[in-house]
């Protein structure tokens, strides 16, 4: 008895020829292997990207300013106005945003500098009624009047000597950076007008979907940033107004806090958030009615415009996981820093569409989408097959009358006789 004798004796088969079976394990093989190389080379681009992170975080960020810019610049196109008084008008808007972006950082910096003492102060104070607090308990050992603040193993000093070292770093960083994307913003603004067209050139199969994909991107993303900003703005405003009735310390340092990390999606508003109350907390407590009132407002201002008004604003332009989002925070994070984190949300929108118009990529596109869009289109497409197959039972009820032999005296010229 010969091999597929057997094999279809022992019913291994199960009505599947042998070479099938086989051909079924070739293509389990072609998929493992297919996946095995996609992560490893996400991890090689993840890799390349912390690397280059000098070279392309300027680059990435330029292009978001120039995507910002890109209705401004259309608009300016259609009023024919000329090329370089709109790249002059889109430079200088961008050099007004980063200077306003300095001035909040040096304001916040110093706004913190000014209330170190008052709430250096306050803290002491708590100190002192926390330690008083716990000495009541004999079993926990704790002396009445010791500092639970220097029984931390931290030296204190060295810590603020750090981290203004650190920031001194970091603002000779931040202006080599602002310079690096001036420089490759204005050069993207000098090719905008030719660099659709070179790309209809380049890609003569593909370039219309090319330009499709940027025009999309630039759309979304300019979209995305706008009314982002709109909402931080907006929380910003509620913030400040909340710590000024309140009576906290500073109170424009909350408001440009909240402002500031509210870029940063789902985290950033509980960080500002916690910061807030916390700081709340140091300022009024043993108080707590002023505590409860900074929590109730702060969370509710993040609730409201965090959860209500900014989806609907967003539409299902922005369609993207909210799993998708934490995750990319993550690594964003881990790859640029925190401006990884601020940029995470429109790099991962530009991937969504550049893998939703790659016909290989697609199932990619369908992981990083939206619940609520994806079973919107699930809707559609079902609706679309309904409609198909009542069409098609149409089509074959007909054709199936037009099948039937009918006599002579049924025909045409005999009804009409």
């Amino acid at each position: 008895m010969n091999r597929l004798e057997k094999h279809w004796k022992n019913g291994a088969g199960h009505g599947i020829p042998l070479h099938m079976d086989y051909t079924g394990k070739d293509e389990n093989k072609k998929n493992y292997a297919t996946i095995f190389l996609a992560v490893i080379t996400t991890i090689m681009v993840m890799a390349t990207l912390k690397a280059l992170k000098d070279i392309l975080l300027p680059l990435v960020l330029a292009m978001i300013f120039f995507f910002l810019f890109s209705p401004l610049t259309e608009r300016l196109d259609r009023w024919r106005v000329p090329h370089a008084l709109s790249v002059i008008i889109c430079f200088v808007l961008t050099m007004l945003v980063m200077g306003a972006a300095a001035g909040m950082f040096y304001k916040t910096i110093t706004m913190l500098i000014g209330a170190i003492p008052h709430y250096n102060d306050r803290l002491i104070s708590l100190d002192h009624q926390l330690s008083a607090f716990l000495a009541r308990y004999p079993h926990l050992e704790i002396p009445e009047g010791t500092s639970l603040v220097t029984m931390l193993p931290v030296n204190w000093r060295s810590v603020a000597v750090d981290t203004l070292t650190t920031l001194t770093g970091s603002i000779i960083g931040i202006v080599k950076l602002c310079v690096m994307i001036l420089l490759y913003e204005l050069f993207l603004l000098m090719e905008r007008p030719v660099f659709i067209p070179k790309i209809r050139a380049a890609f003569s199969d593909s370039g219309a979907i090319i330009a499709m994909m940027s025009e999309r991107i630039s759309k979304q993303v300019s979209k995305y940033l706008l009314l982002k900003a709109l909402i931080s703005f907006l929380t910003g405003v509620l913030f400040y107004l909340t710590a000024q009735v309140s009576g906290m310390e500073v109170p424009l340092l909350y408001g440009v806090l909240a402002f500031v990390f509210n870029f940063i999606p789902s985290i950033g508003s509980i960080i500002v958030t916690i910061i807030t109350i916390g700081m709340s907390v140091v300022q009024f407590a043993p108080r707590w009615s002023p505590i409860v009132f900074v929590a109730i407002m702060s969370v509710s201002t993040q609730m409201v415009l965090g959860n209500i008004i900014d989806p609907k604003l967003q539409g299902g332009q922005l369609n993207l996981s909210p799993v998708v989002i934490l995750v990319g925070l993550s690594i964003w994070g881990y790859i640029w820093g925190v401006v990884g984190m601020f940029l995470a949300v429109p790099v991962i929108s530009c991937i969504e569409i550049v893998c939703a118009n790659v016909k290989a990529l697609r199932p990619i596109a369908l992981l990083l989408s939206g619940g609520r869009s994806f079973l919107r289109q699930s809707a559609s497409a079902q609706r679309r097959q309904e409609r198909r197959q009542k069409q098609h039972n149409k089509k074959g009820g007909s054709r199936r009358g037009s099948d039937v032999v009918l006599p002579d005296d049924f025909s045409g010229q005999g009804g009409g006789q």
